[in-house]
């Protein structure tokens, strides 16, 4: 018999259950669960808290809350994972609550903003910032010659602190600040990150290279007004004791030789002519291939990714979301082609210049990235770019796949 987890593969709850399931190697069942209507009515009397994801044992009860369900799992199938002696264990559940309570409230007003779970204000988001590197100081200075949080070996307090920092490295702490500042906790994160159980819970994690800025909503008019008004009380300081602003080191392909094609204007004519063919016609009469370049790509999909389309939908647009300051130099059609259990994500861009610019370099997604280079002098490169910025409704199909999400970026 195996016990069965419900709920979603792609829920961090159920990952993190996943990834215990996997180190405590139990017999683990997933039933994939959706919001679906009518299969959680059908599924969510047997959820004994009346949430998901919840836990069938082998005996046929139930458990709910994922702290509960791990406890079992590791009581049943690999006890060490709770420590090997009162001390040990006393310590499992004293970085488990630090990594449930501590880190979590810490970082959750800066992860909840990137997802659209949840908006804060740029206080509390200033604050939490300040708040969550004390608690990972911490963490930094615990992990100081050690290989795990707890003993010699992995315990459920390493699975637990890993999923609850996972978004922490993911999106918020760039490269230069894990080596230097959170070096250990780096060291740490990166050995589990590359260990073939949490491989398979997780799949693929691409650590942060550029911070995602939390979104903060716009301040409503009064207090922009009382912020105004302390503004001009202030006594005005003289001009020679002003700090001249620093001057913003220049992009290269501001550099460039001026280009025939006025990429602003071909946007707006473009994306306003409701014929798409003659727009085409329009712009290969004005595309220079001297000032701009034409490039495929694709994203590449690991085993478990391309399965589901709100989230492929998603991936594809936290890739455009870390573009946006790259809009001014490129025009693309991005999206997610294929059907249910078959996705992939794909587009055809052009943007300043005739290489690979630093944006697309740096961007965490590129390492797995396959780009090529199309040359408008061969017909196939050239209908493909039709295609692509042409072809951007559910029922039609480019190179073979239904146009299931696809977007304009500009």
């Amino acid at each position: 018999m195996s016990i069965k987890l419900y709920g979603d593969r792609f829920c961090p709850w159920a990952q993190e259950i996943l990834h215990t399931s996997y180190v405590a190697n139990a017999p683990l069942t997933l039933i994939q669960t959706t919001c679906d209507e009518n299969q959680c009515a059908a599924i969510k009397p047997k959820a004994p808290t009346g949430t998901f994801p919840f836990l069938e044992t082998e005996d046929g009860t139930a458990l709910g809350q994922s702290k509960a369900m791990e406890l079992y799992i590791c009581e049943q199938y690999k006890k060490e994972l709770l420590g090997t002696n009162p001390f040990e264990q006393a310590q499992v559940h004293q970085w488990i609550d630090y990594a449930t309570l501590e880190i979590t409230n810490a970082a959750n007003p800066l992860i909840d903003p990137i997802f659209g779970w949840k908006y804060h204000s740029k206080e509390v988001v200033n604050n939490s910032q300040k708040d969550l590197k004390k608690r990972m100081d911490v963490l930094e200075k615990h992990l100081e010659g050690k290989e795990y949080l707890v003993g010699n070996n992995i315990t459920l307090a390493d699975i637990i602190m890993f999923n609850k920092i996972r978004f922490v490295m993911q999106f918020l702490y760039p490269q230069q600040m894990r080596d230097n500042i959170f070096k250990n906790v780096n060291k740490w994160f990166s050995k589990i990150m590359e260990t073939p159980e949490a491989k398979k819970a997780y799949g693929r994690i691409i650590l942060c290279k550029q911070p995602v800025k939390a979104h903060i909503p716009e301040k409503k008019k009064e207090e922009k007004k009382k912020e105004e008004k302390k503004k001009e009380e202030k006594p005005k300081e003289k001009k020679d004791e002003e700090e001249k602003p620093k001057a913003k080191p220049k992009n290269p392909l501001d550099e460039l030789p001026p280009s025939k094609l006025d990429l602003e204007t071909f946007k707006r004519a473009f994306l306003n002519n409701k014929d798409k063919a003659d727009a085409m016609n329009k712009f290969w009469e004005e595309y220079d291939p001297e000032g701009y370049s034409l490039w495929w790509m694709e994203y590449q999909n690991l085993p478990e990714e391309g399965k589901v389309l709100f989230r492929t939908s998603n991936s594809k647009g936290m890739f455009l979301q870390k573009l946006d300051n790259f809009r001014k130099y490129a025009f693309a059609v991005h999206g997610v082609y294929g059907k249910e259990g078959d996705y992939k994500i794909r587009g055809v861009w052009m943007w300043r210049g005739t290489d690979i610019p630093n944006e697309m370099k740096e961007h965490d997604n590129f390492p797995y990235m396959t780009i090529r280079k199309l040359d408008i002098n061969k017909p196939e490169d050239k209908q493909l770019v039709n295609d692509y910025w042409t072809k951007v409704n559910e029922t039609d199909e480019v190179e073979g796949r239904f146009a299931a999400d696809v977007e304009y970026f500009n």
